[in-house]
């Protein structure tokens, strides 16, 4: 399970790599458009695997070598795909990365969440971790499977420390929001309404993770 969520995490780090070179930087000028917070309420499908539907959970505190980091801190929300395609096997619903200074290749964090499989709601989903149990994130990651329904609601926050834009990549099926990240946040509940995961990265390197139901 550690090999595919490591996967997952490198198909997240390429799509910001690649969007980077493009992307307002920490100390860019903003265009009209751009915003220091960007928060999306999302409902998602949820895909499967081995007969279950599946939230794909990873989630992985900064590792620091004196004044720089090794790696950022970074949290996503994936899924299983389509077993048959060539594509990502394991699509990503929201992700969170933050860290200062970020080390090469990135420019800095960002947040991102799929435009396919995920839709605008109306719905509010607090960002909180009430009602779910956790706590700081191992620099090591940390791996959790949790078994939903067909969809579920995602909320996904990022408080910037200068205005950014988001941007689709080249298909249109992933949108980012790249730059030094004060705090960004995932919060995930079922139609319902009922709690099942919250995640924070923050400035400073740490992740947390904290669910219900998810091993």
């Amino acid at each position: 399970m550690r090999r595919a969520a490591s996967v997952r995490v490198l198909l997240v780090a390429a799509v910001l790599a690649a969007l980077a070179a493009g992307s307002t930087r920490d100390g860019a000028s903003a265009s009209p458009t751009a915003t220091r917070v960007v928060d999306r309420t999302l409902l998602c499908r949820v895909g499967y695997s081995n007969g279950a539907r599946l939230l794909l959970l990873t989630v992985r505190s900064a590792s620091r070598g004196g004044d720089e980091l090794e790696w950022l801190a970074h949290a996503t929300v994936a899924t299983p795909g389509n077993p048959l395609s060539r594509q990502n096997s394991q699509p990503t619903l929201a992700g969170v990365s933050a860290g200062w200074p970020p080390p090469p290749p990135f420019a800095s964090g960002g947040l991102g969440y799929d435009n396919t499989r995920c839709g605008p709601s109306r719905v509010k989903v607090p960002l909180s971790p009430k009602g779910l149990t956790g706590g700081v994130a191992s620099a090591f990651g940390e791996d959790l499977r949790c078994i939903v329904g067909k969809s579920v609601l995602v909320r996904v926050r990022a408080t910037f420390r200068r205005a950014v834009e988001e941007e689709p990549d080249k298909a249109g099926d992933f949108v980012s929001a790249l730059g030094r990240m004060a705090t960004g946040q995932i919060a995930v509940r079922t139609r319902a309404g009922k709690p099942l995961v919250y995640v924070d990265v923050a400035d400073g390197g740490r992740a947390r993770l904290f669910t219900k139901g998810c091993s």
